[in-house]
C-alpha cells in the first residue's frame, strides 16, 4: 500500500514524471513544459527563459557614398639598411 492508495471522493490516483510514484492528482503540480511532477521535483522556470535580446541601433542619419581615393604622388622605397647580425 502506497500513500496515494486510499479513497478520496474525485480524486484519482496518478504518477510523477520524474520519480515514477503513485500520487493523488490534487498533489501533483504541473511544470511550464507540461509534465506533472509531485511537490518534491517542482521547479519554478528559470529567469532567463524570458530573457529577449536587444534591438540594435538605428544606422547613422548621415551617410556618404564612398569615393575613390586620390594619389597625389608616387613614393619612391627607401632601402633597408644592412643586417647588423649578417643574416
Amino acid at each position: 500500500m502506497g500513500r496515494a492508495d486510499h479513497y478520496s471522493p474525485g480524486d484519482n490516483n496518478a504518477i510523477c514524471d520524474s520519480c515514477g510514484r503513485k500520487r493523488k492528482a490534487s498533489t501533483l503540480k504541473k511544470t511550464w513544459d507540461g509534465f506533472y511532477v509531485c511537490p518534491e521535483h517542482w521547479e519554478p522556470r528559470h529567469p532567463q527563459d524570458y530573457v529577449r535580446n536587444v534591438p540594435e541601433s538605428l544606422p547613422v542619419a548621415i551617410n556618404r557614398p564612398a569615393v575613390e581615393p586620390t594619389f597625389t604622388a608616387e613614393a619612391e622605397a627607401i632601402p633597408l639598411p644592412p643586417n647588423p647580425l649578417g643574416v
